[in-house]
């Protein structure tokens, strides 16, 4: 049965321990009801234990569509994509989570081989935009260029190639989350390359599978790019100083 609750709230345990590591396939939306149509339909349910929407305050019809396909919806407890995720992180069960976002950017069809390798034991895998043949058809010039810049300077920190620091379709193991520097780390929207940050520190294993970003479905992006770009520059620089320098600041 699909509910509506507050993302803040812990879910009760899902039982005994599996043989398999569960997953959550997480859908952060704020009026993304044309984009839910188009995607849901083709998501093969049973390659997760869980779809949630993570939902930063619809109008438009998003929370009852999602309702209605029988997913579980959440409310979003603070302003932000990075809050979204790191909120529900904290309050969920699952073992790992998938971001994916629903406004068409993420294509379904590198699901399978994504909670293949998470199931593998892969503690972080991402949807690389820039790996083999994939292509972004949502770049520009300036977001092309900082994906670049961000992904080269990430990897003297990793002992895993780098192409897409910063891409948002990657599943990942929820320990990442809740490792005590995440927080300490997290000052502004940097949560996905933080994730890349955090493996590359306590050396965990990561991989990378190839998979075009589309353009999205209706309307544009919602980010700033100048003031996420320095928001992600500077918690790189802090990851060289903690890895490099031994400081924690």
């Amino acid at each position: 049965m699909s509910t509506h609750i507050p993302a803040g709230e812990p879910r009760a345990a899902m039982g005994d321990a599996t043989s398999h590591r569960t997953i959550a396939l997480l859908l952060p939306t704020l009026n993304e009801l044309q984009g839910l149509k188009a995607i849901v339909p083709s998501i093969d349910r049973s390659l997760v234990d869980e779809i949630i929407v993570v939902d930063g305050g619809s109008r438009d019809g998003t929370i009852e569509y999602a309702l209605e396909a029988g997913l579980t919806v959440v409310s979003q407890l603070r302003p932000g994509l990075h809050f979204a995720i790191y909120d529900i992180a904290h309050a969920l069960p699952h073992d790992c989570l998938i971001e994916f976002s629903p406004d068409g950017n993420c294509k379904t069809e590198q699901l399978p081989e994504l909670t293949a390798k998470l199931r593998e034991g892969y503690d972080m895998v991402v949807v690389s935009r820039y790996l083999d043949h994939a292509v972004s058809e949502d770049d520009h010039f300036v977001s092309a260029l900082g994906n670049w810049m961000f992904s080269r300077l990430m990897r003297p920190l990793a002992r895993f190639p780098v192409t897409d620091a910063l891409n948002i379709y990657r599943g990942y193991d929820r320990k990442i989350i809740l490792d005590e520097d995440f927080g300490f780390y997290m000052k502004g929207p940097v949560l996905e390359p933080l994730v890349t940050g955090i493996c590359a520190l306590r050396g965990l294993r990561a991989t990378e599978i190839p998979g075009d970003e589309p353009l999205r479905i209706g309307g544009v992006t919602k980010r700033s790019i100048l003031y996420n770009g320095s928001l992600v520059l500077l918690m790189i620089v802090r990851l060289y100083l903690r890895k490099f320098l031994g400081m924690r600041v």
